[in-house]
């Protein structure tokens, strides 16, 4: 869909239908992903540091993996199926020569939008951030100080592969956060000629995340080996 608005410049198909669609489906994704770094981000301590205590139990399984899963996949298409789709304290008004057909009537309330992008965006990438740094903290100190015996070659590529992958999010998402948090606070008008820009930089999520995965999960380089020669040859 924002490959067809850059490619013609306009919306096509221009009927609301279609940008109630785009827009739920759009802002439902950011999230999920958002939402879903965060986790694995928090997630990752556990893994290094509490495997054994929690990850065998499995009440404590559900409670620190599946629902933190289920809410992070869940929320947000709900929450937007309320306000975009749904949208029952205002009528949207879409613009067909702008991405995202403009942006959804709800905007308008000040304490809505606030919570959105607080709650939304703000939230998850300020977890990626502490988890990332923290991490490194608690692995470098059980490292020096000895406390107990840790697996370090094993520890230390968890906690590269979280970086490499959260790098991603924080690097195309983090520019977009400040300035809006800065318009939001204190100064309106705030880089707003780089703005459309800066919301068009988290279309990179998605486009590098598989390839990043890929480099990053030696058994899937190696099914992949496998099973591309034999698919290329039925072909």
């Amino acid at each position: 869909m924002p490959m067809s608005y850059y490619y013609l410049n306009y919306i096509w198909p221009s009927t609301n239908a279609y940008c109630v669609w785009w827009t739920w489906c759009e802002f439902s994704l950011s999230t999920i992903g958002l939402y879903l770094m965060a986790w694995i981000s928090i997630e990752r301590h556990l893994l290094i540091f509490h495997e054994h205590t929690i990850f065998q139990v499995r009440w404590k399984k559900w409670i620190f993996h599946f629902i933190p899963i289920a809410f992070s996949l869940m929320w947000a298409p709900l929450f937007f199926l309320f306000l975009v789709v749904i949208h029952p304290f205002c009528t949207n008004v879409w613009i067909f020569n702008l991405p995202l057909c403009g942006f959804p009537c709800y905007a308008e309330n000040k304490i809505l939008h606030k919570f959105d992008f607080i709650f939304n965006i703000l939230f998850p990438i300020l977890i990626i951030m502490l988890a990332n740094v923290t991490l490194i903290i608690r692995v470098l100190y059980q490292k020096m100080s000895r406390q107990r015996v840790i697996n370090w070659r094993r520890h230390l590529k968890m906690m590269l592969q979280l970086w490499i992958v959260s790098s991603l999010y924080m690097g195309f998402w983090l520019p977009l956060v400040i300035t809006l948090f800065i318009e939001m606070t204190t100064q309106p008008l705030f880089m707003i000629n780089q703005l459309e820009t800066m919301q068009f930089a988290p279309y990179f999520v998605p486009l590098f995340l598989p390839m990043k995965t890929g480099v990053l999960l030696s058994k899937l380089q190696s099914n992949l080996t496998k099973i591309l020669p034999s698919f290329i040859q039925k072909r």
